[in-house]
Order: structure tokens, then C-alpha cells, then sequence
């Protein structure tokens, strides 16, 4: 999907298919062995609810992409989005989680799909003509402001990066790559162009939020390792 000439698909599914997708994904959230890895990261009941409606809203937004060969088949993988996507944002300060629903929830407001802008994101550093065809009109270049945010969030990620690399080189190894090239997105890309949506606000807050839970854990080796606690909560339901 990285490298995809992303669109809005036209709202032709059934609200029965919708209805379903949400209930599998509910599903998960309730099993009891999946209750306990959001527990022991130390995720309360309201948070879980938060989480739950928030990765509900990414799913949804998620199955109305549409790249430039179609449908891809990760879109139908409910399992593996629920467990990354979850450890996500387990493993990052957890304080963000009503902040990024809100983002989604205003999003739902004014019509636009961050998931599609995300990958439209990717588009520009690996598909840059591409991105410049299809996209580089529609998504704003970020103010200053914005784009120093940015820098600041990849100059607190990269040396955690890197750690986990270290730490964890069988996990680092099956996740994105380090770099980016044509076709494919290094995970600190992927990031930036997921989050480069968000409004100013939660820009700040995650950055500064970042600065505070660097100086005693690293969210990134911490996604790796509940990305697998998660998909082993989760393997009996697939």
C-alpha cells in the first residue's frame, strides 16, 4: 500500500458488511487474553473504550482505500491491523489516545479519510512523481510551524529507533525498513505521515509527551514486543 495512488472508494458497501466488520473488531477488544496484554500495559476500562473506538475508526477508514491496482488484501487482515495498530498505541503515552480520536472524530465530521491522506504521505517519498500527479494539490504543505513539530517528534524517535534495533533485532527486522525507497516506506516516514494530519495541538502534545517517556522507556521496542504479545492473545480467533 505504501507506494499506492490512493482514493476514497464510493460508499457502495452495505451497512450489513460495516455492521460486520465492527463487530469482529469488538470481538477482539473483548477477548479476555487480548483484556489482559491492555491491562498489563497498564490501559484502565475507559481507556480501553477510547482505544476501541478509535482503531474501530481507523478500520473503517482503512477498508475505504482504495491504491492504484485496487483492493489490497492487508485491508481484509483484520488480525494483524488490530494487534499493530493496538500496540501502537499501547506502547506510546497513552494520554494521546482521546486526542487522536479526536482527530478521527473531526475528520468523520468534515469528510476526510486520514488513512487515505497517510498514504498519500508515503506517496511522496516513494512515489514521488506520483504523489506530485495525484496529490501534492490536495494535502497542504505543512507551515513551518507544523513541519518543525515534525522534525522535532523524528529527531526524539530516530535514536529510539535505533535502540530497538539493538535491542530487539528479530523484531526490528520484520518491521519497516530503516530507509525508504521506491515502493517501499521506512517506519519513521511512515509515522511522520501519519501524524502530519493531526492539527497543531496534538502535534504538540505528542511530541512533548514523547520528550517526558524517552527519558525512561522506548515506545518503539515496547510496540514490538506487544505487537506479539497481542497477536498471540489474538491467534486463536483468526
Amino acid at each position: 500500500m505504501g507506494a499506492c495512488a490512493c482514493s476514497h472508494r464510493e460508499a457502495s458497501d452495505s451497512y450489513g458488511r460495516r455492521l460486520g466488520r465492527r463487530r469482529a473488531m469488538d470481538a477482539l477488544f473483548a477477548a479476555p487474553a487480548v483484556v489482559g496484554v491492555m491491562e498489563g500495559a497498564g490501559l484502565g476500562k475507559a481507556a480501553r473504550a477510547d482505544l476501541q473506538q478509535l482503531v474501530g475508526l481507523e478500520w473503517e477508514h482503512f477498508d475505504a482505500v482504495l491504491g492504484m491496482d485496487g483492493r489490497a488484501g492487508c485491508q481484509d487482515d483484520l488480525r494483524s491491523f488490530f494487534s499493530y495498530r493496538c500496540a501502537q498505541y499501547l506502547a506510546f503515552p497513552h494520554r494521546l489516545i482521546p486526542l487522536v480520536l479526536g482527530e478521527y472524530e473531526e475528520a468523520e465530521r468534515m469528510g476526510r479519510n486520514l488513512v487515505e491522506e497517510k498514504y498519500a504521505r508515503m506517496m511522496a517519498v516513494t512515489d514521488p512523481d506520483g504523489y506530485r500527479r495525484g496529490w501534492a494539490q490536495r494535502l497542504a504543505a505543512p507551515s513551518p510551524v507544523r513541519a518543525a513539530a515534525l522534525r522535532q517528534i523524528r529527531a526524539l524517535l530516530s535514536p529510539a529507533l535505533e535502540e530497538a534495533a539493538r535491542e530487539l533485532p528479530q523484531s526490528h527486522r520484520h518491521a519497516r525498513p530503516d530507509e525508504s525507497a521506491p515502493g517501499r516506506v521506512s517506519a519513521l516516514d511512515y509515522f511522520e505521515a501519519e501524524v502530519a494530519g493531526y492539527s497543531l495541538g496534538t502535534l504538540f502534545a505528542l511530541r512533548d509527551a514523547l520528550g517526558e517517556q524517552l527519558a525512561h522507556a522506548n515506545p518503539i521496542a515496547l510496540s514490538y514486543v506487544l505487537a506479539a504479545r497481542l497477536d498471540k492473545a489474538t491467534e486463536a480467533m483468526s
